[in-house]
């Protein structure tokens, strides 16, 4: 009985350690207070900030499939919107050429895979799009192992949209130079099987580089206009390089309001509309000889080029019509390759010279049929390695589902001097876009 006090001294001792070590602390309180006014958010932060990187629920009934455009998902508060779209062309070809006689070739003519939408708002929009077959990679032949491998990136459009300011807007990235109107419309949405001659010589197609633009300049549904600076190396631009660029501009009047103007064929069948284009473009030392496209001059020099487009896209009851001109210019800064000789290699003249396209398609009245023509050229002008070629087309298109599901045929008449001694070619298309 004796050792009882102290066992009840040391259990109380025991006791108030306890209570002193399970106590919090000043200092603990100001960590926890510190740590729950973090959770809340900082007063640091911008105001509504970490509400937009929050979540941001979709209603199932902003979820849609549209014809040509995909599945769309589109955020509840409308900030974010993602459209996911596939399209395939298959394609059947038949050629006679003068020399080599007749041949055909079956193949996947496009496959694309594409993202789009806008995010944190409408009016920064994206567009992401690969481009996966055979053709779209460059590969020429199959069977030919040296012959085989990829000449181009998959990547073919990257760019954002920022359109905050109706008469200012501003796109950057990787995409089509608004050149010739025929090469800007979507390959998926042409009335004949592919684009003309015309384009192929003259288009700039894509580059890495940045534009100022409006769609509807001063809010008049008349105006719009173009005014851009790229890299100058085309499509999958990389390494470094000099100062020599791409400087662009163009202008359209829409005297009947604006309408979907690059796009063929008048599946709305309404009342006239009309837009008039022309543009102007300089590339000082361009690498290549058709500007951003084509190869290089065998002598390993330059040449600055002006290229000149105008053009017109008229609509009214069915009937399309698209008529388009295109000049360029070249002065040659020659190089100083030698041959294997040790002998200069000599000065490749430019692609100086014209071209034109004019084409036209009528769709019959209450069946989604519609029978095209074109007739396009290209013209050497003075001291040109460029030489002239010709293209007759006629073709019949059938629209299940317009431009997203369509089968396309049509014949073609290829020359260079004379008619009689041309080349022929029949092409059968199927095109899905999902």
């Amino acid at each position: 009985m004796k050792q009882l006090p102290h066992f009840v001294a040391l259990s109380v001792c025991l006791m108030a350690a306890t209570a002193q070590a399970q106590a919090p602390s000043a200092a603990t309180d100001e960590a926890v207070a510190t740590e729950l006014e973090l959770e809340e958010g900082s007063p640091l932060v911008p105001a509504g900030e970490e509400a937009l990187m929050d979540e941001h629920p979709v209603d199932p009934a902003d979820i849609t499939f549209v014809p040509g455009k995909g599945l769309r998902v589109t955020s509840a508060d409308g900030r974010f919107r993602l459209e996911t779209r596939a399209r395939v062309q298959i394609a059947w070809e038949v050629r006679r050429e003068a020399v080599e006689g007749w041949g055909q070739e079956a193949r996947l003519r496009r496959a694309r895979l594409q993202l789009a939408g806008h995010m944190f708002s409408e009016d920064t929009r994206f567009k992401f799009e690969l481009a996966v077959s055979p053709n779209d990679l460059g590969v020429r032949n199959n069977l030919e192992a040296s012959d085989g491998l990829p000449r181009a990136s998959p990547l073919l459009d990257f760019y954002i949209d920022f359109r905050q300011l109706r008469d200012l807007q501003v796109r950057v990235g990787q995409y089509k130079i608004p050149s010739n109107r025929e090469r800007v419309m979507s390959s998926g949405d042409l009335q004949l099987v592919d684009r003309s001659l015309f384009n192929s010589e003259f288009t700039l197609d894509r580059d890495v580089g940045f534009d100022l633009r409006s769609t509807d300049f001063l809010g008049l549904d008349l105006l719009r206009y173009y005014a851009g600076v790229y890299i100058a190396r085309g499509r999958g631009a990389r390494g470094f390089d000099d100062f020599g660029m791409l400087y662009l501009g163009r202008i359209e009047v829409l005297p009947l309001g604006t309408f979907d103007d690059y796009s063929q064929a008048d599946f709305e069948r309404t009342g006239p509309r009309l837009s008039i284009g022309a543009g102007y473009a300089y590339i000082d030392r361009a690498p290549r000889d058709r500007g951003t496209l084509g190869t290089a001059p065998a002598d390993g020099g330059t040449t600055d080029t002006q290229h000149v487009y105008a053009d017109v896209m008229f609509k009214w009851a069915g009937l399309s019509l698209l008529g388009e001109f295109g000049y360029r210019h070249g002065d040659r800064r020659p190089g100083d390759l030698v041959d294997e000789m040790g002998v200069p290699i000599p000065v490749t003249a430019p692609r100086t010279g014209l071209g034109a396209n004019v084409q036209a398609g009528f769709l019959i009245p209450h069946i989604p049929v519609e029978i095209a023509g074109r007739y396009a050229l290209v013209r050497r002008l003075g001291d040109s390695s460029l030489g002239d070629s010709n293209e007759l087309t006629a073709g019949v298109s059938y629209y299940p589902g317009r431009h997203p599901y369509k089968v396309q045929i049509d014949y073609s008449r290829l020359w260079d001097d004379a008619f009689q001694v041309g080349d022929h070619r029949l092409r059968v298309q199927l095109q899905v876009s999902l």
